[in-house]
């Protein structure tokens, strides 16, 4: 199976995480900061080579009826120009409630910081859970 890396786009704080080479362990990794889209193509190009990445997939916030919230646009956006940079293929998967659940995980004193890449992590399980069920 393909190494993944899971995206938890924010204006501020981008939370990575990444699959094993199986495709069963989702793994928190780290917190980029954004300053500009810029800035963080080129950490992103250079951590999708030295991670071996295969796919990148993000997470997509949806309304309480279903419907992708406004802020999705700016995510698929962001997430065309790292695949043009990376020239990795995109996928798009639905992260309602990923920082909820990356909360309860963590301690309640944890930082800000601490709780993207979980969100990641959680997004990017239950990602590998739902292509895991696809005949």
């Amino acid at each position: 199976m393909a190494r993944i890396l899971a995206v938890d786009f924010g204006e501020k704080r981008i939370g990575l995480a990444t699959s094993d080479a199986s495709g069963s362990l989702a793994t928190p990794r780290r917190t980029l900061r954004r300053k500009s889209d810029e800035a963080v193509l080129r950490q992103l190009d250079r951590f999708c080579r030295e991670e071996e990445i295969d796919l990148v997939v993000f997470g997509v916030p949806r309304g309480p009826g279903g419907a992708e919230s406004p802020f999705a646009a700016r995510i698929r956006s962001f997430a065309s120009k790292v695949a043009s940079r990376t020239s990795l293929p995109v996928r798009f998967h639905d992260e309602t409630l990923t920082s909820n659940e990356a909360a309860r995980r963590l301690p309640p004193t944890a930082s800000p910081e601490k709780l993207d890449p979980v969100a990641a992590a959680v997004l990017l399980e239950d990602y590998l859970q739902s292509v895991d069920s696809k005949p």
